[in-house]
C-alpha cells in the first residue's frame, strides 16, 4: 500500500520514563488512512505503553504525537476519544453488572445532545434520543455478533462475547482510528477466525486500525504493515514478509517462539 503524504496518525520520537527507567526510547512510526499495522515485540517491549501515550493516558517525556494533522500534546482522554481515537483494552473493561445493550448505549452518548437533567426530567427530546441510541446498539451488537445477547448482562457473556462487546463499545464512539489491545486474548481458534472476518467488515467502514496482539497467525494474516518494538525502540516496519525475514526481528522476537509478542 503506498505512503500518504501526511498519514493519520504520526507518533514522532517518543519517549516515556518511569522515574530512571525508560519504558521507550525514541520510538517513530506512523499510520496512513485505511491502514491495518500491527505493533508486535516480545513481553515487556512497552507496546501497551505506546497504547496509553497514544491515547493520552501516558504524557510523553520528549517527542509529539499527531493526528489528522494536529498535535495532541495536552489533550486529555475524553478530548482524544472526541477527535476519533478509540481503544480496546487487554482485559475487558465493561459494565458488568448492566446489559449487553446498555454498554452500548454509554458508548453511543459521545455523539449525544442531550444534558444529564434532560435525560433525568425524561424529556420529549432525551426520550427520542435514548430511542435512537438504542435501535443503533442493536444495529452494533448485530454487527458484532451480538444480535441475541443485547438483555444478557455483560458479566454474563462468555469471555469471547466480552471480547466482541468490548468492541462494540469501542465502535460505538464511531472511531476514525481503532487501538485494538490483544483483541482475541483467550478466544479459541474458531472465534479468532471470526474476529479475523469482522475487522475486514470494520475496515469496510473505514475505520484504521492499530492492532497489538499476540496471536502471529492473525498479525501475519490482517495486516498492511507490522511495526516491531524491542526494549523500547523500533527495530522493523514493513509488510509482514519483510518483517520475518529481518534479522533483527529474527532474534529479538521471532527466533524465541511465535507466541511470545
Amino acid at each position: 500500500m503506498g505512503r500518504q503524504m501526511t498519514p493519520l496518525l504520526s507518533v514522532n520520537h517518543i519517549s516515556i520514563r518511569f522515574g530512571g527507567l525508560v519504558a521507550i526510547a525514541d520510538m517513530h512510526f506512523s499510520v496512513d488512512k485505511g491502514e491495518l499495522v500491527s505493533l508486535i515485540g516480545p513481553n515487556g517491549a512497552g507496546k501497551t505503553t505506546a497504547f496509553n501515550v497514544v491515547t493520552g493516558f501516558l504524557a510523553p517525556a520528549s517527542g509529539e504525537i499527531r493526528f489528522d494533522g494536529k498535535s495532541l500534546a495536552g489533550l486529555k482522554t475524553y478530548q482524544i476519544a472526541e477527535l476519533g481515537i478509540v481503544r480496546t483494552f487487554q482485559k475487558t473493561s465493561l459494565f458488568l453488572a448492566c446489559t449487553a445493550l446498555h454498554n452500548v448505549v454509554i458508548g453511543l452518548h459521545r455523539k449525544g445532545r442531550s444534558q444529564a437533567w434532560e435525560i433525568l426530567l425524561g424529556l420529549p427530546g432525551a426520550r427520542a434520543e435514548q430511542r435512537r441510541f438504542q435501535e443503533k446498539a442493536a444495529e452494533i451488537l448485530e454487527f458484532v455478533g451480538l444480535g441475541g445477547r443485547g438483555e444478557s448482562l455483560a458479566g454474563s457473556l462468555a469471555y469471547g462475547e466480552q471480547r466482541l462487546l468490548g468492541l462494540a463499545v469501542a465502535l460505538a464512539a464511531d472511531p476514525s482510528l481503532l487501538l485494538l489491545d490483544e483483541p482475541v486474548s483467550g478466544m479459541n481458534p474458531t472465534e479468532t477466525t471470526n474476529f479475523i472476518r469482522l475487522l475486514d467488515k470494520v475496515r469496510q467502514k473505514g475505520v484504521t486500525i492499530l492492532l497489538v496482539e499476540h496471536d502471529m497467525r492473525m498479525v501475519m494474516e490482517v495486516s498492511d504493515r507490522i511495526v516491531v518494538l524491542n526494549q523500547g525502540k523500533i527495530i522493523a516496519d514493513g509488510s509482514a514478509r519483510e518483517v520475518q525475514q529481518h534479522p533483527d526481528v529474527i532474534h529479538a522476537y521471532l527466533g524465541h517462539g511465535r507466541r511470545h509478542a
